[in-house]
Parts: structure tokens; C-alpha cells; sequence
């Protein structure tokens, strides 16, 4: 037993960063500290700006073209050598190019502020979860306390009274159990913290974060949600999901598409111009200076570009099928996450007066087990009631946050803004 204590505290210990400075934060802080630093986020924010290039490149003229042409040998006889410059232009294709690059851009924007909104929700739900660990290492602490105090009560009874020897031995068997399980619990809350620092993604590995809170047992600020009706809720995600804008985005994108591949038809032109010449040996008299235009076109008639309109067009009907599919599915979700949270509430309320109740009644026959009046197995029987109880509220917790992070994440937007919506 010594050497399965020794090897999980000695594992914790390598498990911790050389040099690591614990800071704690508030949910809040953890919050800004991630979307401020968090490395995937500033590499996603460049998308943007890779984006705005890409605007400013289907929106680009042909560069000029440089032509030249000078005779030899007897072919230059009555022909004239020439050089000048070609400009190639596109008949009604940049404009379009660039509105669909523009609603990409849209796009983009949103699945940055998409981005930002998850990692909120991550960090939210890795905060929890650290919450969530210290709070059954604190259940260890107090089992801990608890079953030391079986052990005291046990040794102190006399040599003849029934069952000495066997509580001795129980209780001494609960109390070692208890420190294994301790241990485990602390290497699970580490693991944790890990995890909430991995979510902020900080390029600081000096510093490990920690939750503010101590556990989740008290009044704890992140667990006092109140939520609008769900009427509100619904438009509140049909009118700032950024998942729908970016749906909307890619429709507006995808219908410009259909313009570009339609436009293909369109002839381009090519005007050319420059200077002409003969020498006074090509004439045999003297030389004779002069210019030269030319007009050329390209003319769609072996490939019209049906296939690439009939595929965009596909495509763009599909993507408003998909969106619709989406929008019926989300109300669906809205509609499970909010009753979920409603009714997990108020069982919340149940479970604190239920927790009242049975740590009151382990007291009461922690004290009849001191007195005599009853055996360790039932306080045994007594504190694990209790401590079920303990858990089964922690997992009602779980359950009631991730209803909550559910909702937020369903809506596709963290704010509550009753007052705008429209």
C-alpha cells in the first residue's frame, strides 16, 4: 500500500511544469486571457487578412502585354516589322469575382467570431471541470476526516467489547482505501488544470492557471444563471447565431458564383497598338514610319460553360437545403438544452435540502457509534449514503452546466440581448 501512495504522489510531482508559477483567475479572466492570447485564435485572425489579399487579387486588371515583331531575310520585302503593346480586358467578370470574394470575406469574419465563441465555451467547460475535480477531492478531504475519526472512535472503545478487533480492522481498511482514492483524486484535478490551460492555448507554459473558486460546494457565481424565456432564446440564435451568418454568407457567396461561371460566355477582348515600320531597303526608296491596331476576341462556341453554371447552381441549392435542414434541427436542440436546464435547476434545489438532510444524520449516528448505541457498519452504511448523495449533486451540477453550455453553444452566441431583438 506505502508503495502504490508513493508512486501516484511521485508521478504527480513529474507531472507538474518545471519552474510553474500556479495563478489563479476568475472564469471571467480566464476567458480574456484566451480570447486575447490564445495561439489557434491569432493564427485564425490571419485568415481575415489573407482574405482581404484575396479581394484585392480576383479585383486585379491583366498587366499589359509586350508584342513585337520584326522581319528577316526576303519575307521583310513590302512587310512591315512592328512592336507595340497588347492589353488584354475582361468583359464583365472582375465585378463579380470580387462581390464573391467579398462574401467570402463575410464569411470568414464570422467563423472568426465562431471560433472565438467556442473557445469561450471550452475554456468555460475545462473551468468547470477543475471545479468539478476539487470538488471531489474535497469529498476525499472530509471521507478522509471522517474515516480517521471511525478509527480514534474504534481504538478508543475497550479490548472486551463486541466486534473491537473487527471495527479496528474495518475502519483501519476504509481509512487506507480513502488515502488511495485521495491521491487519485489530486492527480484527476491536475489533469484538469492541465486540460482548462491546454483550452486558453497561452504560449506562457511558466504559469498554470487555476480556478478561483475552491469547489463547487457554496455559493459559486458561475452557477447563478438565470436564462429569458425560450422564446427569446430562439431569436436570440436565429438573429446573432454566427452559424447562421456564416450559412447566409456562403449562400450570398455561392449565388455570385453563378454570375461568375455565367459570365464566363462573355467574350474577352484584347486591344493591341504600337508602331510600324519599313526601312528604305525594304522599300528600295526611303523609309516609311507608321502604327498598327488590332482587335482580338475570344469566342465561346466550342465550350459554353454550361457544366460550371448547371454546378454552381447545385451547389448554391444544396447549401439553401442545408441551411434550412440546420435552422429546423436548431430549434430541435434550443428546445432540449433549455428544458434540460429548467429541470435540472430546480432538482438542484431538491438536492441541497437533501444534502442537509443526510450529512445531519451522519452526525447523529457518528454519535451513537461513540456512545455505543449502534455498529461501524451501520455509520459505514450511513456515510456512504451521504457520500452518494454528495456525487449524485456534483453530477447534477455537470449536468445542469453542460445544459447550459449546450444552449450557448446551439445558440451560437454568448449574449443575452432581450431588449434587440428584433
Amino acid at each position: 500500500m506505502k508503495k502504490v501512495l508513493f508512486l501516484i504522489t511521485f508521478v504527480i510531482t513529474l507531472a507538474l511544469p518545471a519552474n510553474c508559477e500556479v495563478q489563479k483567475v476568475s472564469l471571467d479572466e480566464a476567458i480574456e486571457i484566451a480570447l486575447s492570447q490564445n495561439l489557434e485564435l491569432q493564427a485564425k485572425r490571419k485568415d481575415y487578412e489573407i482574405y482581404k489579399q484575396e479581394v484585392k487579387i480576383v479585383n486585379a486588371l491583366k498587366n499589359p502585354q509586350f508584342q513585337s515583331n520584326f522581319l528577316l531575310g526576303k519575307v521583310n520585302t513590302g512587310n512591315s516589322s512592328q512592336f507595340g503593346l497588347a492589353l488584354p480586358i475582361e468583359i464583365a467578370k472582375r465585378g463579380v469575382r470580387k462581390k464573391s470574394a467579398e462574401a467570402k470575406l463575410k464569411s470568414v469574419e464570422n467563423e472568426i467570431r465562431l471560433a472565438e465563441h467556442n473557445v469561450k465555451i471550452n475554456v468555460m467547460e475545462e473551468y468547470f471541470n477543475v471545479l468539478y475535480m476539487k470538488s471531489l477531492l474535497k469529498i476525499a478531504n472530509d471521507r478522509e476526516d471522517i474515516f480517521k475519526e471511525m478509527s480514534d472512535i474504534a481504538h478508543s472503545k475497550p479490548a472486551t467489547s463486541l466486534n473491537y478487533k473487527i471495527d479496528i480492522l474495518q475502519s483501519d481498511i476504509k481509512h487506507k482505501k480513502l488515502l488511495v482514492q485521495l491521491n487519485a483524486a489530486k492527480a484527476n484535478l491536475l489533469r484538469a488544470q492541465f486540460d482548462l490551460n491546454r483550452a486558453m492555448d497561452v504560449e506562457d507554459d511558466i504559469i498554470l492557471y487555476d480556478t478561483m473558486e475552491k469547489s463547487l460546494f457554496g455559493d459559486v457565481s458561475i452557477l447563478n444563471i438565470e436564462l429569458p424565456s425560450y422564446e427569446t432564446i430562439e431569436a436570440i440564435a436565429f438573429k446573432y447565431s454566427y452559424s447562421i451568418k456564416i450559412a447566409d454568407s456562403d449562400i450570398e457567396k455561392l449565388s455570385r458564383d453563378i454570375k461568375v461561371e455565367k459570365h464566363k460566355v462573355i467574350p474577352d477582348v484584347t486591344i493591341a497598338s504600337g508602331y510600324a515600320y519599313q526601312t528604305a531597303h525594304q522599300t528600295g526608296k526611303e523609309a516609311l514610319p507608321g502604327a498598327y491596331i488590332g482587335v482580338f476576341a475570344d469566342i465561346p462556341v466550342l465550350y459554353t460553360y454550361r457544366p460550371e453554371v448547371k454546378r454552381a447552381t447545385f451547389i448554391y441549392e444544396k447549401a439553401k437545403m442545408d441551411k434550412k435542414s440546420y435552422e429546423n434541427k436548431l430549434k430541435l436542440a434550443l428546445k432540449t438544452n433549455y428544458n434540460d436546464f429548467i429541470y435540472t435547476k430546480e432538482n438542484m434545489e431538491y438536492y441541497q435540502d437533501i444534502l442537509d438532510y443526510s450529512k445531519e444524520i451522519l452526525k447523529m449516528s457518528t454519535e451513537r457509534y461513540r456512545r455505543g448505541e449502534t455498529t461501524l457498519l451501520g455509520l459505514m452504511w450511513n456515510e456512504n449514503a451521504y457520500q452518494e448523495t454528495m456525487h449524485e449533486y456534483l453530477d447534477m451540477l455537470n449536468t445542469y452546466y453542460s445544459a447550459y453550455l449546450s444552449l450557448m453553444h446551439n445558440m451560437g452566441h454568448d449574449f443575452i440581448l432581450e431588449d434587440d431583438i428584433i
